[in-house]
C-alpha cells in the first residue's frame, strides 16, 4: 500500500502543469511560431506559383486547393488539440509512446482525411458541373484528392504527435503552437501532395483498383477501433474513435463545403491571377495566418473552459486577454506577410502589381482577417462547449474554414480596391 502511494506521488510530481499564461508569454510563444509559419507559407506560395501551368492545364484543380488544405490542416490541428487537452487534463502522459488512446486518435484522423478527401473530389466536380465550370472530371478529381489526402496523412500525423508531446515536455504550451504550426506544415505537404497526386493520377495510377484498395482498408481501421474499445474504459468517450468520427465528420463536411466555395471563387477570379500570377503567393499567406491566429485564440479559450478559468459567453479576464493577444498578433504578423510576399515576387520574378500596392493588400487583408477570426473563434468555443460538443473537434476546423472563405473574399476585395 505504501509503495502504491509513493508511485502515485511520483506520477503526480512528473505531471507537467501550466499556469494561466500572461499576455507576454502568449505573445512570446505564439509570435515566434507565427514567424516560422510565415516562412513556411512562403514555401507554399512558391509551390502554388510554380503550379501555374498545372492549374491552367488541369481545369478544376485549383478548386481542390482550399478544401484539401483545410481538411488536412483541420484534421491534424484537431488531432493535436485533442492530444494537448488530454495532456493538460492528465489523461495521457507526455511520453513518446503510441498507446491505445493515441491509436484511436490517429486512426480516426486517418479515416476522416481519406473519406473527406474522396468527398471533396466528388463534391468539387459536382458543383463545377452545376455551375458549368469545366473540370477534368469527377473520377480524376476524386482520385487526386484522395491520393493527396493519404500522402499528407502519412507525413503529417506522426509530426503532430511528436510536436505536441515534445513541446509539452519542454514546458511550451501546445495550445500556443498547434494552430499556427500544423496548418502551415499541412499546407506545404498538402499542396505538394496535390501536385504529386495530379501527376500520379493523370499518368500512372490505375484508377479502379486503387479506389477499391483504399476503401477496403477503412473497415479494418473501424474493426480495430471496435476491438480496442474495451481497453479505453477510463478514457472519456470524446477521445475515442467513433465519437471523434461522429462529432468531426459533420463539421468537416461543413468545412470542406466552405473550402470548395472558396475554390470556386478562386476559379472564377482566374483572370486576376493570369494577369498577376505573383498574387497566388498571397493566398496561403493571408488565409493561413488569419486562421492560425484565430485558432490560437480558440484553442486557448477551449482549454480554459475545461480548466474552469473561463465560462461560456462570459467575457472575463482570460477571454479578454486572449482576444487582445489575437489583435496584437495580427498587427505584428501583417507587415511580415507583406514583406514575405515581396520577397517571393522578387525571387520568382512573376508578373506582379506595383510593390507598394501589393504590400498594402497583404497587410490590410491579414490584419482585418485576424481580428475577425479571433472574435469568431471565441464565439465558436463558447457555443460548442455550451451545447456539449468538444471544442477541440470544432474550433480549429471551423475557424480555419471560415477564415478560408473570408480570407479569399477580403483578399479579392483588397486587390480590387488597391490594384484593379
Amino acid at each position: 500500500m505504501r509503495t502504491k502511494t509513493n508511485k502515485q506521488r511520483h506520477s503526480s510530481s512528473k505531471r507537467i502543469s501550466f499556469p494561466q499564461n500572461s499576455l507576454k508569454s502568449i505573445l512570446t510563444q505564439s509570435l515566434f511560431v507565427l514567424l516560422l509559419s510565415v516562412i513556411g507559407e512562403s514555401v507554399t506560395g512558391f509551390i502554388l506559383t510554380g503550379m501555374e501551368n498545372k492549374l491552367s492545364v488541369l481545369p478544376g484543380l485549383i478548386i481542390l486547393v482550399p478544401a484539401m488544405t483545410d481538411l488536412r490542416g483541420n484534421v491534424g490541428a484537431a488531432f493535436g488539440e485533442r492530444l494537448s487537452t488530454m495532456l493538460h487534463l492528465g489523461l495521457v502522459k507526455p511520453i513518446l509512446k503510441v498507446n491505445n488512446a493515441i491509436k484511436h486518435n490517429i486512426l480516426a484522423s486517418f479515416t476522416l482525411t481519406v473519406s473527406g478527401a474522396f468527398l471533396i473530389g466528388i463534391s468539387a466536380a459536382a458543383l463545377s458541373n452545376l455551375l458549368q465550370i469545366k473540370t477534368i472530371g469527377v473520377i480524376r478529381l476524386s482520385m487526386i484528392s484522395t491520393t493527396a489526402g493519404i500522402i499528407s496523412s502519412v507525413l503529417l500525423l506522426p509530426f503532430v504527435f511528436v510536436l505536441v508531446f515534445t513541446s509539452f515536455r519542454h514546458h511550451i504550451d501546445p495550445d500556443n503552437i498547434i494552430a499556427p504550426m500544423l496548418p502551415v506544415i499541412g499546407d506545404i505537404i498538402t499542396v505538394s501532395a496535390i501536385l504529386i497526386g495530379a501527376i500520379l493520377t493523370m499518368k500512372l495510377l490505375p484508377i479502379k483498383p486503387v479506389i477499391l484498395v483504399l476503401f477496403a482498408a477503412l473497415p479494418f481501421v473501424s474493426g480495430f477501433a471496435k476491438k480496442n474499445k474495451r481497453r479505453n474504459n477510463k478514457l472519456p468517450k470524446r477521445y475515442r474513435y467513433f465519437p471523434i468520427i461522429k462529432q468531426s465528420l459533420p463539421i468537416l463536411i461543413f468545412c470542406f463545403a466552405i473550402g470548395i466555395t472558396s475554390g470556386i471563387f478562386l476559379q472564377n477570379s482566374g483572370k486576376i491571377f493570369l494577369i498577376y500570377p505573383a498574387l497566388l503567393a498571397l493566398i496561403p499567406q493571408v488565409v493561413a495566418q488569419g486562421g492560425s491566429i484565430g485558432g490560437i485564440v480558440g484553442s486557448r479559450v477551449s482549454t480554459a473552459l475545461y480548466l474552469g478559468s473561463a465560462q461560456p459567453f462570459k467575457f472575463g479576464k482570460e477571454v479578454r486577454k486572449n482576444f487582445t493577444a489575437g489583435m496584437i498578433m495580427g498587427l505584428v504578423v501583417a507587415p511580415l506577410v507583406g514583406i514575405a510576399s515581396l520577397i517571393i515576387i522578387f525571387i520568382t520574378k512573376a508578373n506582379a502589381p506595383p510593390l507598394p500596392q501589393t504590400f498594402l493588400v497583404a497587410f490590410l487583408s491579414l490584419f482585418i482577417l485576424s481580428t475577425l477570426m479571433s472574435a469568431i473563434a471565441i464565439f465558436i468555443s463558447f457555443f460548442s462547449f455550451k451545447i456539449g460538443i468538444d471544442p477541440s473537434n470544432v474550433v480549429i476546423p471551423v475557424i480555419t474554414s471560415i477564415g478560408d472563405i473570408t480570407g479569399v473574399i477580403v483578399l479579392l476585395a483588397m486587390i480590387k480596391v488597391f490594384i484593379f
